[in-house]
């Protein structure tokens, strides 16, 4: 289990900050070069090895420069947010930081800043304020993450993610890759009860596997026993799980949208 968690209220008042001083309205409000350009932030695309994106500080002024080869819209604007993250809430840590992919997803064991600044860019490009009323009392179905993912501009990934911490429900996003556990998140409600080490093998029985071993992708959510996803099932009573799946061709990876029945 995780032995520290990061507070995500410092975050989450900023990027609040931020749109009150700026006066957005809507997610369409938010353009990411404009805003960063008023924060004496410029935002250049170019090439980097190693890292999705990278800010660089010297006094009030800033660069962030993005890769130039991110293959979608989505993971380019949460790049940018979280760089803009880095601007605002860590002024004191370093002139120049560059982050990768993982950096982009670090939780529970990515370093402070990385967590802090992953808050701010979920809070700065998804308000709780907008997202919120739009997932509460709904399950965190494919067809509402592709939904919400149009609506604010965001990754399929980044705004799985956002349903589930917003959620009031038991849910929980599985990121699989190679037959294996990535990364996840749950909802608050499902957190206590929720556990899986990066690098577990999927279950054969689950939706993920069936996918990864190239058989069609189920047109709606499957129930599946939950021992394939929680073997000790950690005090639930439930005897399934429900789980739906959005494959990430490009990547090579698969959400798993998962919530007790």
């Amino acid at each position: 289990m995780p032995s520290r968690r990061v507070s995500p209220i410092l975050a989450h008042a900023e990027a609040a900050r931020v749109w009150k001083l700026y006066g957005f309205q809507e997610p369409q409000d938010l353009v990411l070069e404009d805003l960063a350009w008023a924060m004496g932030v410029l935002v250049m695309d170019g090439p980097l090895d190693g890292a999705d994106a990278r800010l660089l500080r010297k006094g009030s002024r800033g660069l962030i420069r993005v890769k130039d080869t991110l293959p979608e819209r989505g993971r380019r604007r949460f790049a940018i947010a979280h760089e803009l993250g880095h601007w605002l809430l860590h002024k004191n840590i370093s002139q120049v930081l560059a982050c990768t992919s993982l950096d982009m997803v670090a939780q529970y064991q990515g370093s402070e800043p990385e967590i802090e600044a992953n808050y701010f860019a979920a809070a700065l490009l998804m308000p709780e304020s907008l997202f919120g009323p739009r997932v509460r009392g709904h399950r965190p179905s494919a067809e509402r993450v592709k939904s919400l993912a149009t609506a604010f501009d965001t990754s399929l990934t980044a705004t799985a993610v956002r349903c589930v911490e917003l959620a009031d429900d038991y849910c929980a996003v599985v990121i699989s890759e190679m037959g294996q556990v990535r990364w996840w998140r749950a909802s608050a409600d499902f957190e206590e009860h929720f556990w899986i080490d990066p690098g577990t093998p999927l279950s054969h029985h689950t939706v993920a596997s069936s996918v990864f071993r190239g058989e069609p992708v189920p047109n709606g959510p499957e129930e599946v026993d939950l021992e394939c996803w929680l073997p000790d099932k950690k005090g639930i009573e439930s005897r399934f799980i429900v789980e739906e799946v959005i494959p990430l061709n490009r990547y090579g990876q698969i959400i798993s949208l998962l919530w007790l029945p």
